[in-house]
C-alpha cells in the first residue's frame, strides 16, 4: 500500500496519522506531515516537518529545512532549524536551539539553553486570541544571535556548575580564576 502524500508549499509530504511515536523517528530524506497531535517519545530528524497539531519531542529535534507546527511545540532537548520555523502557540525548548533562518511564534518562547537565530524573532503574534504581555515574551538562557522584532526579551542567564569544597559553594569560573597560574 502506497503511503499518503500531500503537496504543500511545493514540497510533497508523507503524511503521518500517528499520535504517538515510541522511540526515534529518523527520516532525514523526507519531508513529513503529522496530521494530528503527535508525541515523539525520543529523538526526531526529518527533512521538512508540518504538525496540523501540537508536536511534543522527548529528545532532540534536527529538520534540514523548515518546520511548521499548527498548536503548540515541547522538546526536550536541544533543537536545530536549516531554515525557518513558524508555530502557531508557545514553544518550549530544554537545551540549546538554533534557527538558521527565522522564527515567528504565536506566543511565548522559553529556551533552556543558548538562542541562535540567524535572522528576525517575533514572539507573541498570535491571531486567535487577546494576549497579555507574558504571552509575548522570549525567554532564554542566552541570545547568541538573532534580532528580536517582536516580543520581550529576557535573558536568564548561563547557569555555571557549582562545585563544593568543604561545605562551600564556588563555581567552574572562579576555581579556574583561582588556579590559573597553575594551569597552563
Amino acid at each position: 500500500m502506497e503511503k499518503e502524500t500531500k503537496i504543500i508549499n511545493g514540497v510533497k509530504f508523507n503524511v503521518y496519522s500517528d499520535t504517538k511515536i515510541d522511540g526515534d523517528f529518523i527520516k532525514p530524506d523526507e519531508a513529513v506531515y503529522f496530521e494530528n497531535d503527535v508525541e515523539i517519545i525520543s529523538n526526531v530528524r526529518v527533512k521538512y516537518l508540518k504538525c496540523a497539531g501540537f508536536l511534543e519531542v522527548g529528545g532532540w529535534e534536527e529538520v534540514e529545512r523548515w518546520e511548521e507546527v499548527e498548536r503548540w511545540e515541547e522538546i526536550s532537548g536541544s533543537q536545530n532549524i536549516g531554515e525557518y520555523q513558524k508555530i502557531g502557540g508557545y514553544q518550549e525548548i530544554g537545551g540549546d536551539a538554533t534557527i538558521n533562518d527565522g522564527v515567528i511564534v504565536g506566543l511565548y518562547i522559553d529556551v533552556k539553553g543558548e538562542y541562535n537565530v540567524g535572522k528576525r524573532i517575533f514572539a507573541g503574534l498570535c491571531n486567535w486570541k487577546d494576549i497579555n504581555e507574558e504571552e509575548k515574551e522570549i525567554r532564554v538562557e542566552k541570545l547568541v544571535g538573532g534580532k528580536v522584532c517582536y516580543g520581550t526579551l529576557i535573558e536568564r542567564g548561563i547557569k555555571e556548575d557549582m562545585i563544593e569544597i568543604d561545605g562551600k559553594k564556588f563555581s567552574e569560573s572562579t576555581i579556574k580564576q583561582a588556579l590559573k597560574s597553575y594551569i597552563k
